[in-house]
């Protein structure tokens, strides 16, 4: 299991009733604590975690005028300053030839010299094969010896780039304009740090860089974030959601999830949420607010902005009874398939507070609350439901940054390198990307409550 679902115990008299027998009464269909509730999570659950090792990074570098010239540029020598420390491998790209080089990182890379028709294309495709993380330091223009030899409109960084996001991982581009003369004509040209890491990974590269480099000092620099996940902590303040006081609940919280106990009956729920006014006495249209306190940064994914989410409710009684005596009784327990059985027009969201603040309210459905007593809330002494935050909708977003990747062809008088930036394009429209995210579970809640 891992560590950050560590499972705890409770008070003297959870362990009291945890120890009373299970089927001492036929219409007792679910067990009488959370004891095992994170390791349902874990067994049901799909983790989203990164196997990505520390202290393994890749460096690529594009033997051009571009890296070059890079020690008269300051930002240049900030950039490598991390680079150069954590670096284990370093690779070449000379030609056609990527080439594992021995020797000081830092002394590799002032010697390096211009080498024409780098294999750019071929050296992507190594860094998103890899396990472990990898940056590129390039001018992003391919070259190739083929009767078309330059590649202006060439996505040839899609297939890798694709390739990594699919793992659930993160993408870093950092542009920095500079000027490179070329046949005695001076272009605007782009240096182009691309970086593949993954946010969850503690110690990451993008972290370190970020120690050194403050990217708000340099106003001449774009930045662009391509992500496979959610890293973000969804709760606003401390670890948990903030339940309505009148629930009473005790929370324990494992990062991603929560379990919550509520303490009082559906009748108090009922008359004092479901019911409640403002200070005037007058009905609020959602009734109190059940939980406050979670926040999603809606453009996590870089070249996506969520726009809508998803409240999905399911009742788990059957499911965590079965589980719970299982492991109980000691048995090997395997990933289990679960049929969902879904609580319907239960709980909502806010869509206003959504969409001006990025906040998630959950309120009762009160307009359409009706669970059914004899297949969703059929739990006696108790009911476990689970609640999933999930994104519904995301909007396309990559337009508004696209041109800090264009770059002025050297080959071409007036014509304009667009191959990173149609990269990213054919990311942002690829199905497979954008089936990964929607329907991506940002935040789950446990809640035990009473009998209905």
């Amino acid at each position: 299991m891992p560590s950050s679902l560590k499972i705890s115990r409770f008070t003297a008299a959870g362990i009291l009733l945890a120890s009373l027998p299970l089927l001492s009464c036929q219409s007792d269909n679910v067990p009488y604590d959370t004891e095992h509730l994170a390791e349902y999570h874990v067994l049901t659950e799909e983790q989203e975690t990164t196997d990505l090792p520390n202290n393994q990074l890749a460096l690529y570098v594009d033997y051009s005028n571009c890296i070059a010239n890079g020690l008269t540029s300051p930002f240049y020598q900030k950039m490598v300053s991390p680079l150069t420390a954590a670096t284990t491998e370093y690779w070449s790209i000379k030609g056609n030839r990527i080439t594992r080089e021995s020797g000081s990182v830092y002394s590799l890379l002032n010697n390096v010299q211009e080498e024409n028709y780098a294999a750019l294309d071929a050296a992507i495709e190594q860094m998103a094969d890899r396990e472990a993380e990898s940056v590129m330091l390039t001018d992003g223009e391919l070259f190739t010896q083929t009767a078309t030899k330059n590649n202006p409109n060439n996505p040839y960084m899609h297939a890798a780039f694709k390739k990594w996001l699919l793992k659930g991982h993160d993408i870093h581009i950092i542009a920095e304009p500079y000027q490179e003369t070329y046949k005695k004509h001076t272009f605007d040209k782009k240096r182009f740090y691309i970086i593949f890491t993954d946010d969850r990974l503690s110690g990451n590269i993008y972290d370190r860089i970020k120690e050194v480099v403050h990217l708000e000092d340099h106003p001449q620099i774009d930045e662009f974030h391509l992500s496979g996940n959610y890293p973000w902590s969804v709760p606003t303040n401390g670890q948990h959601s903030h339940p309505n006081d009148i629930v009473a609940a005790t929370i324990s919280s494992y990062g991603p999830m929560e379990i919550q106990e509520w303490q009082v009956d559906w009748k108090n729920i009922t008359t004092l949420i479901m019911n409640g006014t403002d200070e005037n006495g007058t009905p609020l249209p959602h009734g109190e607010k059940l939980i406050g306190g979670l926040r999603i940064n809606k453009n996590a994914f870089g070249s996506y902005r969520i726009t809508a989410l998803d409240i999905r409710v399911s009742s788990i009684n059957s499911a965590y009874f079965d589980l719970y005596n299982r492991l109980e009784a000691g048995d090997r327990i395997n990933r289990p398939t679960l049929t969902p059985n879904p609580i319907n027009n239960f709980i909502i969201a806010d869509p206003d507070e959504f969409k001006k603040h990025g906040n998630i309210d959950l309120y009762f459905d009160i307009d359409n609350f009706a669970p059914d007593p004899e297949t969703e809330l059929n739990g006696h002494p108790f009911n476990y439901f689970k609640i999933e935050i999930l994104i519904k909708d995301l909007e396309n977003i990559l337009d508004n940054n696209i041109d800090m990747f264009h770059f002025a062809s050297i080959v071409n008088a007036g014509q304009t390198n667009e191959s990173i930036s149609e990269s990213l394009k054919n990311c942002v429209f690829d199905p497979e990307l954008l089936n990964r995210l929607k329907g991506k579970v940002l935040y789950t809640i446990y809640v035990k409550s009473d009998k209905y």
